[in-house]
């Protein structure tokens, strides 16, 4: 166990965001090497395969692509902006059946945006809670012309697996939690700007489906007090202990090949 003192005055000059919060409970131990310490953050396939779909979406909704022009892009672009290998897996070459999906995506997208307005692609926030600044991207918002509804949608990658009778499964429950926090928090500097929001949704393009959810304000006092409380810990961390796990530790972690006494 590692103890460290005197972070405190590097903390009070951050930045926050849904994902800088989000990643202490990944692993202490790399948040401290990468917003303390500094350390560059590896890139993984999966996070370059997510910001490659999500470039793609963003230039459609802006009319910078076509819908004649995305599988072209896609192909064009795959293997330059997804320098990484995916994990190996015995069952399923995973490179490839991204690839594949992505593909089967954007030949078939369902994105219409003909009943809406667009408020904001990739919209950037910038607020303060709990006196310390935030920042986040909204990768879309949008305003029902019919019922004036104020929707965020977001994309995603990742799967989450839903029951017939339209629950999240019980495994996913805190995966999706994360979606949630993450679009709560971010319903925040938009209810100050348009008064409310009333639909978060989901694009989970990789699988062709939709989550929706009506917004919460019991979900939402949540995330608001999940953000005080990560907070909080963050600040009177002294520790900074590792969690390591062989998967997140050879794959995911950005400071996978950095001198991480603690890897497995």
């Amino acid at each position: 166990m590692i103890f460290i003192t005197g972070t405190s005055f590097i903390i009070d000059t951050f930045v926050w965001s849904f994902s800088r919060l989000n990643s202490f409970y990944n692993c202490p131990y790399e948040f401290y090497l990468h917003y303390i310490e500094c350390n560059p953050s590896q890139q993984n396939f999966f996070a370059e395969y997510g910001s490659l779909m999500h470039s793609i979406l963003e230039k459609y909704v802006k009319g910078t692509l076509s819908i004649f022009e995305l599988n072209q892009y896609y192909e064009e672009n795959f293997n330059v902006e997804i320098p990484h290998d995916a994990p190996p897996n015995k069952y399923v070459d995973i490179r490839q059946s991204y690839y594949d999906k992505g593909l089967d995506y954007l030949d078939n997208i369902d994105l219409d945006l003909d009943s809406y307005e667009i408020l904001g692609v990739e919209k950037k926030v910038e607020f303060e809670l709990f006196g310390k600044q935030f920042i986040g991207f909204i990768d879309l918002l949008v305003k029902d012309k019919t019922t004036g509804e104020i929707i965020i949608i977001d994309h995603k990658s990742a799967s989450i697996k839903i029951l017939k009778n339209g629950n999240i499964s019980k495994s996913d429950q805190s995966h999706f939690l994360e979606f949630k926090h993450q679009a709560y928090l971010y319903s925040y500097p938009i209810i100050k700007e348009y008064g409310k929001v009333s639909t978060i949704k989901w694009n989970m393009f990789k699988d062709k489906k939709w989550i929706e959810i009506a917004w919460d304000k019991a979900e939402y006092d949540e995330t608001i007090e999940w953000v005080k409380d990560t907070l909080k810990l963050i600040e009177n961390e002294t520790e900074w202990a590792p969690n390591p796990q062989s998967y997140y530790c050879r794959y995911l972690c950005g400071q996978r090949t950095n001198a991480c006494e603690y890897k497995v």
